[in-house]
């Protein structure tokens, strides 16, 4: 059977409609990958002996308990370093017989990397991608009774994957966020999405999942903007609810100062339900232009890792006291690398006003030439924007993080590029590029992606990899694109608590005099449209080791894995609270 995306249906539909299967599964390790074997009777048969003599190799009821959502390296010490396949099991008990009328579908928020679904034995769907959501159809299949829910999660580094066989953050495996048992009718609204253009206009689509033509309505009860949509199944309908002057009655979502509106989409027999802002967004020149405005983005990198635990992030607590934390700052922008955060988070920054960054893990070591890895990349390119088109907060959908030119990589994230623009050309493109300095600290942007992307992100690191903390101040960054350059990395590594000289490298001061330095460079700035230093807190990763300082985890954080904060925190607070 297929996959399908529900277009945040879960968090839209009334309670009645979802089930969670959140809580305690089952697990079984399985590093060999022998379990779809016969020769242990398949994990996926979730089998049970049939007499004293019957060999079954494994029994899921005595395994151990693992707890979904979450990851499974932080929930057993042992598995900390694990990359393999893990066997998941949950039962779904059904009280009554499928009511025709309506549909059923397994819903997971995301599970790293490739997984594969089984209901009762019998192989459903297969997904690959970490960071997305997706969902598996399951109409006909759950009659009352006791069913057994198998998922097979596989977080094996490989070399035509998204990411690749290197990244600088924790491969966390596992059904990492949310899994929900979700009904709707015969005939649904599988999609619906609703924003605003550069131009002022509101637009929006709707797909319906169904047999036969309707007419879908797609309304702002707090307005008097109202809209009659004729949509066939499986296809998109893209509409305008309201042109550049009558959206004037619908008042602007702004930066700080958020304004979300209630959505109806009403179809025949399903209605969704949404909250939605509107906010223009555009390049001038070198300035990026926010409801008219120009806005400089005062921002903070974020990684989908918790707020302590050093786990994987996963729901609304999370996001509150990762995004509160950037507000504290005094940040209005928010970059979330390096691949599709939680849902959770984009929501928060709608709720709170803050704009945001939000990234595909094209990565180092991408494989650009197979036409399988770019097949997935396109496939993540859907989930990311399918997802979160509606949501004002989203301002930049971002291609890849620091890929080295080459024919190959630039047909590559050029197709990229096209998707985002083909599902939504309300939003800006961006990819932060990886950049060296000359000897004289200038550096000119020619890499010939900056001809396609809408802003030009740049990652650098004076101070730290490279160059004196003395010349940092001096460097100018420049491109021959005149499109805006946002700091997309930039900082140091300091291990909270260890204090000494601003010349002793891993102290608070070493990193506050680096921060120092980059804001001055940043005031001398004349392409700069803002800022996004790495990173908000500490996270984990396998590449760095350093004991007693690093001890697994990059200290470039303005906060520690434990939310500590260290003296560049404040540093940036009180050069964001002077802009």
């Amino acid at each position: 059977m297929s996959l399908t995306h529900l277009s945040n249906m879960t968090s839209r539909r009334s309670a009645g409609d979802s089930q969670s299967l959140d809580g305690t599964w089952r697990a079984i390790l399985d590093p060999y990958g022998i379990g779809h074997a016969a020769l242990v009777a398949g994990y996926q048969n979730d089998a049970k002996p049939e007499h004293p003599g019957h060999r079954v190799e494994y029994d899921f009821d005595t395994s151990r308990e693992i707890e979904v959502p979450g990851d499974w390296n932080t929930q057993y010490p042992e598995l900390l370093y694990f990359e393999g396949s893990v066997w998941y099991r949950r039962i779904i008990t059904v009280d009554a017989d499928e009511d025709p009328s309506r549909r059923s579908f397994i819903h997971f928020g995301a599970a790293n990397h490739t997984t594969r679904v089984y209901l009762d034995g019998e192989e459903l769907a297969t997904h690959v991608g970490g960071f997305g959501d997706f969902a598996v159809e399951v109409t006909g299949r759950l009659a009352a009774g006791d069913h057994s829910l198998v998922v097979m999660v596989n977080n094996r580094r490989e070399r035509d994957r998204i990411p690749a066989m290197m990244s600088d953050w924790w491969n966390f495996g596992g059904l990492t966020r949310s899994v929900e048992l979700v009904t709707t009718p015969a005939s649904f609204l599988r999609d619906a999405w609703l924003t605003m253009a550069p131009d002022g206009r509101i637009v929006g689509g709707v797909t319906l999942d169904g047999t036969d033509a309707e007419t879908v309505t797609v309304s702002l009860p707090d307005t008097d903007l109202s809209i009659a949509v004729d949509a066939s199944p499986g296809e998109e309908a893209r509409f305008v609810l309201a042109d550049a002057d009558a959206a004037q009655v619908a008042e602007r979502w702004n930066p700080g100062a958020p304004v979300l509106h209630n959505v109806e989409y009403r179809a025949t027999s399903d209605t969704v339900v949404d909250q939605v802002g509107f906010r223009t967004v555009r390049v001038d020149g070198t300035t990026i232009v926010v409801n008219d405005s120009p806005t400089f983005l005062k921002g903070i990198s974020i990684h989908g890792e918790g707020p302590s635990g050093g786990r994987r992030a996963h729901g609304d607590a999370d996001a509150k006291e990762l995004l509160g934390w950037a507000v504290d700052l005094g940040a209005n922008f928010v970059r979330l690398a390096h691949y599709q955060h939680d849902e959770a988070m984009v929501r928060e920054a709608d709720r709170r006003g803050l704009l945001a960054w939000t990234e595909l893990p094209v990565y180092w070591g991408i494989d650009f030439g197979n036409e399988a890895t770019l097949a997935n990349g396109l496939d993540q390119a859907d989930e990311l924007v399918i997802r979160d088109r509606s949501r004002a907060s989203v301002i930049l959908w971002s291609a890849a993080n620091e890929t080295m030119a080459s024919e190959d990589r630039n047909t590559f994230l050029t197709s990229i590029v096209k998707r985002f623009r083909e599902l939504d050309s309300t939003r800006l493109v961006t990819a932060a590029l990886f950049t060296m300095p000359s000897d004289d600290s200038q550096v000119h942007v020619e890499d010939e992606l900056g001809e396609v992307i809408d802003v030009i992100g740049i990652n650098q690191y004076f101070g730290w990899y490279y160059g004196s903390r003395e010349s940092i101040a001096d460097a100018r960054y420049t491109s021959k694109f005149t499109k805006p350059i946002v700091f997309s990395e930039m900082g140091g590594g300091a291990k909270f608590g260890h204090h000494g000289s601003d010349e002793q490298i891993w102290t608070e001061e070493f990193q506050q005099a680096i921060y120092e330095q980059q804001i001055e460079m940043v005031k001398n700035q004349t392409e700069c449209g803002g800022l996004s230093p790495w990173i908000l807190k500490d996270f984990r990763t396998p590449m760095r080791t350093l004991p007693g300082i690093q001890d697994g985890y990059n200290r470039k954080g303005l906060v520690s894995e434990e939310g500590e904060r260290k003296l560049a925190f404040g540093t940036l607070q009180s050069f964001y609270n002077s802009l």
